[in-house]
């Protein structure tokens, strides 16, 4: 019996231990079910912040782009086409090149290469005179202030490059002629500030020329000769040339076919005025820093 006892002595305080473990086990799943669902909810509010924390903050860039798109909506209305880098058919790398002394008709010598030298050269006499500036009249009374915004440059080439396909499809170096043809073919349907001059239709030239809708500075590169003319287009051109924009020109307002409204940077003038950028140039500069506040460049007033 006392055999028989013990083992049932024993039956029962395994009993007793499997029931106390499983209470315990109860007791801590509960504990950690507890745990979690406090930090799901303590997540769920977090979230539920975030959320309204973005929408607070999607209202308010939404209510600033509003605020922008009118503020700037002369870049909205800038012309512009569809037209990514591979599509411009023209590369500063290949501007024409004429050779030392070459006919004006038959001088295209080859593509220039990037290390076309800088050639200032005194104002050749066959240079067009500059012409008259509205800015000759403009007043310093501050009524005079215009307001306008900076207008997308990229958009612009895009147009000009679209409206002057046919030209850039041309391998201007061995068909100049192709291209003066073209272009007579074209002048109907260009702007007035675009339409060639009686030199441009006979005198070879690059197309990138053709698309400054500005018929002096067209003439007088075309004046200075090729070497000068392609390091201009090359580095400060960004109107017609898909070159690295840092500032060398500002359009300012819609009206970007009439040259007044354009700006050249104090370097720009500083290498290329008196003999390519006339005096008028510096002084639309002044006019359009005066309106921002910018200290005016010194020799042009």
């Amino acid at each position: 019996m006392s055999e028989s006892g013990s083992e049932a002595s024993k039956a029962a305080k395994k009993r007793e231990y499997n029931r106390n473990a499983q209470r315990v086990f109860r007791q801590r799943r509960k504990e950690h079910l507890s745990k979690l669902e406090a930090a799901q909810r303590e997540l769920n509010s977090i979230q539920v912040e975030e959320v309204e924390r973005l929408r607070r903050e999607n209202q308010l860039l939404a209510q600033e782009n509003e605020t922008l798109k009118a503020a700037y909506g002369s870049q909205a209305s800038s012309p512009g086409l569809n037209e990514g880098p591979s599509e411009l058919r023209g590369s500063p790398s290949g501007y024409i090149h004429y050779g030392a002394g070459a006919a004006v008709t038959g001088g295209y010598v080859g593509p220039a290469g990037p290390s076309t030298a800088y050639v200032p050269a005194p104002m050749p006499a066959a240079l067009p005179p500059p012409a008259t500036s509205p800015l000759s009249s403009t007043s310093h009374d501050p009524a005079n202030l215009v307001v306008v915004v900076p207008n997308n440059i990229r958009e612009i080439r895009r147009s000009l490059h679209q409206l002057f396909a046919p030209l850039l499809e041309i391998p201007v170096i061995s068909n100049p002629q192709r291209h003066l043809a073209t272009l007579a073919a074209l002048e109907p349907s260009l702007p007035a500030s675009l339409r060639p001059s009686q030199l441009q239709l006979s005198t070879p030239h690059h197309a990138y020329i053709d698309m400054i809708p500005s018929p002096s500075l067209r003439a007088r590169l075309i004046a200075i000769g090729p070497a000068n003319a392609n390091t201009f287009l090359t580095e400060a051109c960004t109107i017609a040339c898909d070159i690295e924009d840092t500032g060398q020109m500002t359009i300012w307002g819609e009206d970007w076919l009439n040259d007044f409204s354009w700006e050249f940077s104090a370097s720009v003038l500083e290498r290329w005025g008196g003999w390519l950028l006339t005096a008028e140039w510096g002084q639309r500069a002044n006019f359009w820093r005066r309106q921002r506040g910018a200290p005016i460049l010194p020799g042009y007033e």
